[in-house]
């Protein structure tokens, strides 16, 4: 009950605001193509609720005929794990971005305790990381569209998550529109698949999810 009574608290607490940006550079980029399993101890994290703002469009999960998995941040195997195979990780907890431009845009994903993981603030001490972080068109490297936050070893925190994207920057001319899509696992479960349009400058909070 009292778990329930703190976490019933922060989904009345206004959201956090953002960080400024001063934008990326190519020591933020970090990669691993481990995929580190669940501590069998640990009781993986439950999604409360997940509530995207009215402009994100939500994506069906029809899991009646499994694909390929597709390096998209999207659960094509119906696995519960976004994107496995694809160098980047998953975890108790997951955020997976990708864009369909070579524009840079950054996913940020803010925790209960007012954390703000992102390519500014890659990791944290409670097991937090920013393990992929793309650039777009603007630097050559693997899955240069696809941004990733995961947590691994200890138990997420339970209460209020909040996803933000931003659009960084146009690369090399190439930008405009971009459409990007989010994915969020919760204890290797899909929780909500979302695409949400940005333009050039813009940064906004597409979704808000409870865990306990």
């Amino acid at each position: 009950m009292m778990k329930r009574a703190a976490i019933a608290a922060l989904v009345c607490l206004s959201a956090c605001s953002g960080r400024g940006v001063d934008g990326p550079g190519i020591e933020t980029v970090r990669e691993t193509s481990q995929i580190i399993d669940m501590p069998g101890l640990i009781e993986p994290p439950v999604l409360v609720s997940i509530v995207p703002i009215a402009t994100a469009q939500e994506i069906p999960r029809d899991c009646s005929a499994p694909v390929e998995e597709s390096c998209n941040a999207i659960d094509d195997d119906c696995d519960g794990v976004i994107d496995d195979g694809c160098g980047y990780g998953t975890g108790l907890l997951q955020v997976t971005a990708s864009w369909d431009t070579g524009a840079d845009i950054d996913l940020y994903v803010t925790g209960p305790l007012g954390d703000t993981l992102s390519f500014q603030r890659p990791s944290t001490p409670s097991g937090a990381r920013v393990d992929h972080s793309g650039r777009g068109d603007c630097v050559d490297m693997p899955n240069p569209q696809i941004e990733n936050i995961r947590w691994v070893g200890a138990r997420p925190i339970d209460g209020i998550y909040e996803v933000e994207v931003h659009y960084w920057g146009e690369c090399l001319g190439s930008g405009g529109p971009t459409l990007v899509t989010l994915s969020v696992g919760v204890g290797r479960r899909i929780a909500g698949q979302y695409r949400q349009s940005l333009l050039p400058g813009e940064r906004i909070r597409v979704l808000r999810f409870v865990i306990q």
